[in-house]
């Protein structure tokens, strides 16, 4: 387990949430899971994650338009992955973010 790490998860489909959050309980030490970006931007600001898995179609908006906020609620650098269907890899990197994963994720896929 990466010790005291927090995992916030952005992904408006519960089982694909619920799904990454078992698959990376013992990668981290905190993980919560939000299904829109209201939500997703009232627990970063609490919770203060080292990682925000954040999908780009969200029922209040797109995640990448929204990089910049999550990155903003920690004192410490944190990292933003994206996650989504469509190939907007270089969208996002532009935006800011640490990493793009395509779906369908494959546990490979996570870096950690």
């Amino acid at each position: 387990m990466i010790q005291d790490k927090k995992l916030l998860i952005v992904e408006d489909e519960a089982d694909a949430c619920l799904l990454m959050a078992r698959l990376l309980r013992h990668k981290f030490a905190h993980i919560e899971c939000s299904f829109s970006l209201a939500e997703a931007l009232g627990k970063a600001a609490l919770l203060q994650p080292d990682v925000v898995l954040l999908d780009n179609n969200l029922p209040d908006g797109c995640g990448i338009d929204h990089i910049s906020e999550f990155k903003n609620f920690s004192r410490q650098q944190v990292k933003v992955v994206v996650i989504s269907a469509l190939d907007i890899r270089s969208e996002a990197m532009a935006a800011g973010a640490d990493d793009f994963i395509g779906k369908p994720i494959m546990v490979s896929d996570f870096p950690w």
